[in-house]
């Protein structure tokens, strides 16, 4: 890397740590006041048990609920456990070999943060849960949840019911064609001799726990979640502290809502049934004394498509269908996830820059599909793809340079004439640029152009899931940070704090060695020894913590960087320049011909 990329780095570095100090300093916290959020109550059949930890206990001598039954289905690349509770997701495991948890097992969509104990029979938080009643449309079905019968289709499906004297449910679940999508359809007949009304809602939950979404030095967690509604051509997208008002509602979600991180999603799309609204909701959740900032405070993201309330008359029927998908944001999959026309691949949020990403993640799996089939190749192509693309952009600074290092004879000895007298140091310095026809400053713009370039980069390997648990030389994930292996995975050093890989101190003595290949013009020793040590210093600590990824990609620009600076330097050396022709630099006194001459303390060339 050269001067200004480094100091673009350092640069993004500081405007980041500054936002994580500042932020909480100046505009404070919502301390631990709770969202104004309705308390949710059901009527619950007298059967169906409520659910532990946020519901209270059934009364003394309620009849003892139904064991729950499961389904399970086999679909493609995932296998997905339903439970009689809610006739909803229990478990949604990814079959991939990289998808799998701290311990080795399969990543589980559902219920991979919670004890075995605590979500055996919860049913509130579970994915592809329905509800059929609200807004005065209460008087088709009795009861907000109940147990449904349970009937397998095979390994591929699923079928819930229920019945009463006034209505006839049916949810069948079926494995899609493509990859971690089931197929989701709802009927409601109304069985009562008078017409009845009722509202069809179906959502989808993301449970974290604060713990699980801190920030660490340069890096935000993977796991940080938001909601989204796709709307139209539109999309709205919320964090976790965009709801100190409660619920928000869209009207109009005929593309999706989802609950996702940077990796992975949860999305209902919607497909025939009428067009839904679609509500969202970061509920915080801690428990009384408890801090809303603990590490063991949560919140839980909700995604909702609610149905305008249906009227059916005797006899009658409704039919809802939705299209779930549960699983990682790759991009190939997500083309053509819930139907092309959904475009799924809006929920790959890539920031401001989001145009430049789009072309960078393109270009990066076309590499990888068609040309090195290995994903640390590929960053290593793109990088330098990138860079040559960049080129006539780079040769502008290079051009600058070159003609400031040729001047340096010149303005050293302004320097040495005027070393009392910063004012006329500074008019004979600008005056020999003006002469020479040089711009300072014309290695500015194109390094200022190339800023998107560089944060799209680091947004797109920042949220690439096809990185996920991917290895390449010695990175054993280059979604996570370089660490050691041992043969059970990542070492630790003491207790939780893991064994660093070697990337950061390569990468730090790289940047150590362009600066000694390439001294630094106009810097005393002081500011010399800063950039040579300091910089790189504070690079080897970030990539503690950022992904191997982006330390890749930083590695591989740093070695060309040092190549362009070799070359430069053939073509141009620090401690060359061409005495020859010199401009004259002289201090001259006022007196005659005051036309010609400035006065003392000024200076001409």
């Amino acid at each position: 890397m050269d001067r200004n990329t480094l100091s673009r780095w350092a640069l993004m570095a500081a405007i980041v740590l500054l936002g994580f100090w500042a932020y909480p300093r100046f505009f404070g916290s919502s301390g631990d006041k709770k969202q104004p959020i309705a308390l949710e109550s059901y009527a619950n059949a007298p059967d169906f048990a409520p659910d532990p930890l946020i519901e209270k206990a059934a009364p003394a001598g309620s009849p003892a609920p139904a064991a729950p039954t499961t389904c399970t289905i086999k679909g493609n690349r995932f296998s997905a456990e339903l439970s009689s509770r809610g006739a909803a997701l229990a478990h949604f495991r990814l079959l991939d070999a990289n998808y799998t948890d701290e311990r080795g097992q399969p990543l589980d969509m559902v219920s991979s943060n919670w004890d075995a104990g605590d979500w055996a029979n919860l049913e509130r938080w579970r994915p592809m849960r329905t509800l059929f009643r609200g807004d005065g449309a209460d008087d088709q079905v009795k009861f907000d949840r109940f147990d449904w019968k349970t009937e397998p289709l095979g390994a591929s499906g699923c079928k819930f019911t229920y019945v009463d004297e006034q209505v006839s449910i049916e949810k069948t679940i079926k494995a899609g064609a493509r990859p971690f999508e089931l197929a989701v359809e709802t009927t409601v007949k109304n069985l009562a001799a008078a017409p009845k009304k009722h509202r069809f809602t179906v959502e989808t939950f993301a449970f974290r726990k604060n713990s699980e979404v801190k920030s660490h030095f340069g890096r935000t967690s993977p796991f940080v979640t938001d909601v989204s509604c796709g709307h139209g051509g539109e999309v709205t997208r919320k964090n976790a502290g965009d709801f100190k008002d409660g619920w928000l509602k869209l009207d109009g979600a005929d593309r999706w809502a989802s609950a996702s991180n940077y990796y992975f999603a949860g999305v209902l799309v919607p497909q025939l049934g009428g067009t839904p609204s679609c509500r969202l909701l970061a509920e915080e959740w801690f428990s009384e004394g408890q801090k809303k900032d603990d590490d063991d405070a949560a919140t839980v993201f909700h995604a909702q498509l609610a149905y305008e309330p249906k009227s059916l008359d005797p006899g009658a029927s409704a039919t809802y269908t939705q299209i779930a998908f549960f699983g990682p944001k790759e991009r190939e999959v997500l083309k053509a996830a819930g139907g092309a026309e959904k475009q799924l691949g809006d929920l790959i949020n890539l920031g401001f820059f989001s145009p430049v990403a789009k072309v960078l993640v393109g270009f990066l799996v076309w590499l990888q599909q068609h040309v090195t089939g290995n994903w640390g190749l590929a960053i290593i192509l793109m990088t330098f793809g990138v860079r040559l693309a960049l080129f006539p952009l780079t040769w502008k600074s290079i051009k600058t340079t070159v003609a400031m290092r040729r001047l340096k004879p010149e303005m050293d000895d302004i320097a040495r004439k005027f070393s009392d007298d910063m004012q006329a140091k500074n008019l004979a310095t600008m005056e020999l640029y003006k002469k020479r026809g040089v711009n300072p400053f014309g290695g500015c713009l194109p390094q200022l152009v190339q800023m998107p370039i560089w944060f799209a980069m680091y947004t797109t390997l920042q949220t690439a899931v096809e990185m996920y648990h991917t290895h390449f030389l010695w990175f054993h994930d280059l979604s996570a940070p370089d660490q050691l292996l041992g043969p059970f995975g990542p070492l630790p050093l003491v207790g939780a704090i893991p064994a660093f890989g070697p990337l950061p101190l390569i990468l730090g003595a790289f940047m150590i060695l362009q600066q000694r290949i390439v001294p630094q013009q106009g810097m005393d020793p002081m500011q010399q020894k800063m950039m040579a040590y300091l910089l790189p210093g504070i690079f080897t600590v970030m990539m503690l913590f950022l992904p191997a990824a982006l330390g890749l990609y930083m590695l591989t620009n740093s070695v060309l960087g040092i190549t362009q600076q070799l070359l430069v330097e053939q073509f141009a050396p620090h401690d060359g320049g061409n005495k020859k022709g010199q401009i004259e630099v002289k201090e001259v006194s006022g007196g005659a011909k005051k036309a010609a001459t400035i006065t003392k303390g000024k200076a001409r060339v």
